[in-house]
């Protein structure tokens, strides 16, 4: 069974949907609505990551440089 979208209005500066009409333009999101979702999902993601790395360093220290550039290269993230 498909979950149900819930409708919101919101108010956000322009620049801050530059990111996600450029989705759409390019072809990668069919439309805003999915790209500003999938733009919320993703920082919730990384969110959850960046909390699971500081209770990795916590429990068993610092993650090593080089197990960081492997880790940005499998993920395909930034450098």
């Amino acid at each position: 069974m498909p979950s149900m979208k819930e409708w919101v209005t919101v108010s956000v500066e322009p620049e801050a949907l530059e990111g996600a009409r450029a989705e759409v333009e390019s072809g990668r999101a069919p439309n805003l609505s999915v790209a500003v979702e999938r733009s919320l999902i993703s920082a919730t993601q990384r969110r959850a990551m960046r909390e699971y790395v500081e209770m990795w360093e916590t429990d068993f220290g610092p993650i090593s440089e080089e197990a960081r550039e492997w880790a940005r290269k499998e993920l395909e993230l930034p450098v």
